[in-house]
C-alpha cells in the first residue's frame, strides 16, 4: 500500500527537481504540472504493470493478524487519487482551541497571501507526541507533502528524527525556545529542519501595561476590595502557567514588568498546572487565584478556561478582569477581557511559503517579535481604562524601534512574583 505513495512522491520530486535546476525555483503552476505528471506516470505504470503481470502490491488490512493480501489494480488506482498535497500540518489540538485555531488561521491567511489553494494543505488534528507524530509524518509524505509543519514543541524530538530520515522533505516545528539544534548526534547538519519561536514576552509586557492601567484606575477610584491587597498593601494579580521553563518565565516576568511600569505596588501569584490544554486544571487554578483576591488574571495556556472563569466571576459581582492568550477573547468575556497576547502566525507562514516557492533562503532558527509584526495584543476590551490605547501605542513603538529593552531574565522569576510549588521545583 505504501509503495504507490512513495513512487508517486519520487515521480513528483524528479519533475520539480528538473524545473528547479532549469529555472532556479518553481511556482504553483509548476507544482500543479508536477502533480499531473506524477499521477499520469504512475497511472501508466500501474495499468501496464497489472496487465503484463509485473506489478504486485500487498496490503495488510488487519495489523493484529498480520495477514497480507494482493491489492487489485482498481484499489491501487483509487488510492493514488487520494494521495495529493503540498503542505502537511500536524496540530496538537483542533479549531475549538485558541492556540491551534491561531495556527490554522495563520496558515490559511498565508496560503491566501501567496495564492496557495486550500486543497494543497492536509491537516492532522489532535496528534500525539512521538509515535503519533511519526505516524502522521509518514502519512503526509505518502500523500505527497513537501513541507510538514508541527505546531508544538512536544513534536520536537519526533520531527528531528523524521527530518534526518527524509532529507527531501522540509520540516518546521514551533518551539518554546529561541534556538534549537539542527545537528544530529553524529554531527550531521539537518538543512531541512526549521525551528520557529515567537517573542511573545514583548506582547506580554504590553499586556502588562494594559493590566497596570486598569489596576491604577481601580485604586484611584477605591474599587479594589480589602482581600485583594496583601499585608504590604500590594494589589494581588494572578497568572496560570502551563509549564515552568525559560519561555514561561520570560512571558511572566515581562508581563509583571509591564504592570509595574504603571502601578508599582503589585504582587503576582503564579499557578503552574503542568499542561497546555487541560481546561479543568486551568479552571481550578483560576478559581484558586480568584478566591485569593487576585484582581487581574493572565495565562500562557492553549485554552480559554481562565478567561471564562474571570468572566463568570465578573458577572457574579467580583472585581476580576483578565488578559487572554492566542486570540481576541472579547466575544466570550465582554465584561472581564482587557486584551490578549497574540502571535501573528501568518507573518512566519507567509515568509516560509514564499521562500519555498521562489527558492529563497529561509532562516533555520526564526524568531519574531514586534519588529517583524509577529506579536501584538488584541483590540482593547470595553473594561480597559481610558487612555490605555495611547500608552499602549507609545510602548509598542518603543519596542519596535529598539528604544525599550525588556529585562525579563528568563531563567528565573523576578522578585515580587510568587510561584506555586511546581514552579519552584524547576
Amino acid at each position: 500500500m505504501e509503495g504507490c505513495g512513495e513512487e508517486l512522491w519520487d515521480e513528483n520530486a524528479k519533475y520539480l527537481k528538473s524545473i528547479r535546476e532549469s529555472k532556479n525555483g518553481y511556482g504553483f503552476d509548476d507544482i500543479g504540472m508536477g502533480a499531473a505528471y506524477a499521477y499520469s506516470t504512475m497511472y501508466q505504470k500501474i495499468v501496464e504493470g497489472y496487465r503484463n503481470g509485473t506489478r504486485e502490491v500487498y496490503v495488510c488490512d488487519n495489523p493484529e493478524s498480520g495477514k497480507r493480501r494482493l491489492l487489485s489494480m482498481d484499489e491501487e488506482l483509487e488510492n493514488e487519487e487520494e494521495q495529493k498535497g503540498w503542505i502537511g500540518v500536524i496540530l496538537n489540538g483542533d479549531e475549538t482551541e485558541a492556540y491551534t485555531l491561531a495556527h490554522i488561521d495563520g496558515i490559511r491567511a498565508a496560503a491566501e497571501n501567496v495564492s496557495l489553494p486550500e486543497q494543497d494543505i492536509i491537516w492532522k488534528e489532535r496528534v500525539g507526541a512521538n509515535d503519533g507524530c511519526k505516524s502522521a509524518v509518514k502519512d503526509l509524505i505518502r500523500q505527497g507533502c513537501e513541507i510538514i509543519i508541527a505546531n508544538s514543541a512536544i513534536y520536537e524530538e519526533a520531527i528531528k528524527s523524521e527530518a534526518e530520515k527524509n532529507p527531501e522533505i522540509d520540516f518546521v516545528v514551533i518551539n518554546d525556545s529561541k534556538t534549537q539544534s539542527t545537528v544530529t548526534e553524529d554531527g550531521t547538519e539537518l538543512t531541512n529542519l526549521y525551528n520557529v519561536h515567537m517573542d511573545t514576552y514583548e506582547a506580554s509586557y504590553v499586556a502588562g501595561v494594559t493590566a497596570g492601567m486598569k489596576v491604577a484606575k481601580l485604586k484611584e477610584k477605591k474599587k479594589i476590595p480589602a482581600k485583594s491587597f496583601d499585608e504590604k498593601k500590594n494589589v494581588k494579580l494572578g497568572y496560570v502557567a502551563a509549564e515552568a521553563n525559560d519561555d514561561a518565565h520570560a512571558d511572566i516576568n515581562a508581563y509583571y514588568l509591564g504592570v509595574k511600569a504603571v502601578c508599582k505596588k503589585v504582587v503576582l501569584q503564579v499557578e503552574y498546572i503542568d499542561a497546555w490544554n487541560n481546561s479543568d486544571a486551568e479552571a481550578t487554578a483560576a478559581g484558586d487565584l480568584i478566591r485569593s483576591g487576585c484582581v487581574v488574571l493572565a495565562s500562557n495556556t492553549d485554552l480559554d478556561a481562565v478567561m471564562q472563569m474571570a468572566e463568570n466571576a465578573k458577572e457574579s459581582g467580583k472585581c476580576v478582569y483578565a488578559v487572554g492568550r492566542n486570540s481576541d477573547m472579547r466575544q466570550m468575556a465582554g465584561k472581564a477581557a482587557l486584551t490578549s497576547v497574540v502571535s501573528v502566525w501568518s507573518v512566519y507562514y507567509t515568509e516560509l511559503f514564499d521562500a519555498k516557492l521562489n527558492g529563497r533562503y529561509m532562516e533555520q532558527n526564526w524568531n519574531g517579535g514586534y519588529a517583524q509584526g509577529a506579536v501584538t495584543i488584541s483590540t482593547l476590551g470595553k473594561s480597559a481604562s481610558s487612555r490605555t490605547g495611547d500608552r499602549v501605542k507609545k510602548t509598542e513603538e518603543k519596542i519596535k524601534n529598539g528604544k525599550k529593552q525588556i529585562a525579563y531574565f528568563s531563567t528565573r522569576a523576578l522578585d515580587g512574583i510568587l510561584e506555586s510549588e511546581k514552579g519552584q521545583e524547576q
